[in-house]
């Protein structure tokens, strides 16, 4: 009996050794392909990142067309590790078959069945924006958090209502993508960001929750694009008490100038 846990014990090593390296592979991987932001002289963007895991469920993408126009995804895929991360892959390779002029809401749907007619049987929530020089902003949803429009005049904090489907549930979406439009004026930020955010748990297993966030975000609407977004990943650890996040985090401010 002692020779056979020994011999069991010698097996198993390798394959979970084999396991690891083969995840801090697909961690280097995942890091390498994600995309650089897209400098454009009228926005500019502040980015956060941040795996629960080696690898991410999270996925951010940009893409700048002919008429100067910038479209940013952000998407979470359900679940976590491998089967999450090459999720996030699969969304890169559909949003580069993307026509770079798509209306957000046909963008999508296109994404939606491309990833539906897998059958992966895993989703991805996300919001896909488009942004003009001119500040006309263009915003669908897919089963995701609001993109929070913040104004320059200290109007009341902008929030969009048609929520849409999460991507590759269906390949007809039972509820319909929208496109929503929004006409930003100089100063005004954007906020997007993935639930890992707002579910980001402290010692007593509460959440920050969404209303904490637009708490903070109305008292330190004054702060540039940069400090705001640190501030606000800052006051979410901070509330957590530094307990270790328990999903992947994704957080981006942008200024429209």
């Amino acid at each position: 009996m002692q020779q056979a846990f020994q011999q069991h014990t010698y097996s198993v090593l390798p394959k979970e050794q084999s396991y690891q390296n083969d995840l801090m592979l697909a961690a280097d991987f995942q890091r390498a392909v994600l995309p650089k932001i897209i400098n454009v002289d009228y926005l500019d963007i502040a980015l956060t990142y941040k795996p629960y895991d080696s690898v991410s469920g999270d996925v951010y993408d940009f893409i700048l067309n002919r008429e100067r126009e910038l479209a940013i995804f952000v998407g979470d895929a359900t679940g976590h590790g491998i089967s999450a991360a090459l999720m996030t892959m699969m969304v890169h390779i559909a949003i580069d078959s993307l026509k770079a002029n798509l209306s957000t809401d046909e963008s999508l749907r296109k994404l939606n069945r491309l990833i539906a007619s897998r059958n992966t049987g895993r989703s991805v929530s996300s919001a896909f924006l488009r942004i003009a020089p001119d500040g006309m902003m263009k915003v669908s949803h897919a089963g995701h958090p609001s993109i929070i429009v913040i104004p320059a005049d200290n109007s009341g904090l902008v929030l969009f209502e048609e929520a849409g489907c999460a991507l590759g549930l269906f390949i007809e979406e039972p509820v319909k993508y929208i496109e929503e439009s929004y006409q930003l004026k100089s100063g005004d930020k954007i906020v997007a960001y993935t639930d890992g955010l707002i579910e980001w748990r402290n010692p007593f297993k509460e959440a920050y929750g969404p209303d904490r966030l637009l708490d903070f975000i109305s008292a330190h609407r004054q702060l540039d694009f940069e400090s705001l977004q640190q501030m606000i990943y800052n006051d979410v650890k901070s509330f957590a008490y530094h307990e270790e996040i328990n999903d992947d985090l994704t957080l981006l401010v942008a200024e429209y100038s």
